[in-house]
């Protein structure tokens, strides 16, 4: 026991010494590093890579493409003259008509009967005319030789002017009868296709009631919607070109024939019709059809993708790149027309610069940039 007692002594003061040897090496340590001078780089300057594309100035060909549906410029709605009941139709949607064809067929009985009571009435006018007319001959003859006095002569001649006035009243009720058996058939005014039929046989037709709607043929359009923001290039000259989807190789030319005046409540877009200058038989009513606006611009403009704009005092800017020292500038644009996810810069860039199109929001005036 008392062997061990002795070792635990030995092994704690070599303990002692070897902490004490530690801490003489880091003093000596620190001492050292405390006489070697602190030398730190700065940070340098974090380069951003930006992508950018370079400003062309050109003279643009702007067009803009539009769809629409052809129609026929002029639809006419047909009705019976008359009032009766639907006994015959004659043609079907779709059907090509010729002016004078027959349309339809209403039961003419009741107008024949009137035709009859209108021939009758104009016999018995015709006869009571025929003899006061003869009547105003004989006293006539009597007032030449005196035989009689004047009033009885005027008396005479009123009668005969009343038999006159009744025979003509009777002669045209009866003309009208007979237009009216002749309103019973319904007959095309001019040629087209039957586009609509809104009566069925054996249906009581009202006077003036709508049968059928007939497009003239000759004579067609395109209808597109255009937003309000392409109205005024449109009203200046332009090139129209129209193509059928049934039809892409061929190209017709087109004339802007209407503006709508107001915006559809819905879409809030405006009503164009551009009439088919040169249309044929290819072009049928209610086909497919884009229209082509094509618009020369005088002025070289530059064109840029949307993600390239920025503000600077609500106005409108860039960022430019210095290509000397590769930092980037704000310099403010004038915008023209957007069109699609581009717009038309109208000044404020030089043809060669480039311009930042992606990462604006995160750039500064004097940043250095690195292109992608």
């Amino acid at each position: 026991m008392f062997t061990s007692i002795v070792q635990l002594r030995h092994i704690s003061q070599a303990v002692k010494a070897g902490l004490l040897a530690l801490s003489v090496v880091g003093l000596a340590a620190c001492q050292t590093e405390a006489s070697e001078p602190t030398t730190k780089e700065a940070p340098k300057e974090a380069v951003r890579p930006v992508r950018a594309e370079q400003v062309v100035l050109k003279a643009l060909d702007e067009t803009s493409n539009y769809s629409g549906e052809v129609r026929a410029r002029y639809v006419t709605d047909f009705g019976f003259r008359v009032a009766g009941k639907l006994v015959a139709r004659k043609v079907e949607v779709g059907t090509a008509v010729k002016a004078g064809q027959l349309l339809a067929k209403i039961d003419p009985s009741d107008y024949r009967l009137s035709v009859q009571s209108a021939q009758a009435q104009m016999l018995g006018a015709q006869a009571d005319h025929a003899k006061a007319k003869a009547e105003l001959a004989r006293y006539a003859s009597l007032l030449s030789k005196s035989a009689i006095s004047r009033n009885e002569y005027e008396n005479i001649l009123n009668n005969h002017n009343l038999a006159e006035a009744r025979f003509k009243q009777a002669k045209a009720n009866l003309e009208t009868a007979q237009n009216q058996v002749a309103y019973t058939d319904l007959h095309a005014d001019h040629d087209g296709v039957v586009t609509e039929i809104l009566a069925e046989v054996g249906q009581v037709i009202a006077q003036g009631q709508t049968m059928f709607r007939i497009a003239r043929t000759h004579e067609k359009e395109v209808a597109v919607s255009v937003p309000e923001n392409r109205l005024a290039a449109l009203r200046e000259p332009n090139e129209l070109d129209i193509r059928l989807w049934a039809y892409p190789e061929k190209t017709f030319h087109g004339k802007i024939r209407e503006i709508s005046p107001k915006a559809d409540p819905v879409t809030r877009t405006y009503t164009v019709k551009v009439n088919i200058v040169d249309t044929d038989d290819r072009v049928q009513l209610g086909m497919t059809a884009n229209v082509f606006f094509n618009r020369k611009q005088s002025q070289s403009v530059a064109t840029l993708p949307l993600s390239a704009l920025h503000t600077i005092k609500d106005k409108a800017a860039v960022w430019v790149v210095d290509n000397q020292t590769q930092t980037v500038n704000l310099v403010p644009v004038q915008l023209g027309e957007f069109v699609d996810n581009q717009v038309t810069i109208l000044s404020g860039l030089q043809s060669g610069q480039w311009v930042v199109t992606a990462g604006t929001h995160k750039l500064y005036a004097g940043q250095k940039v690195r292109l992608l």
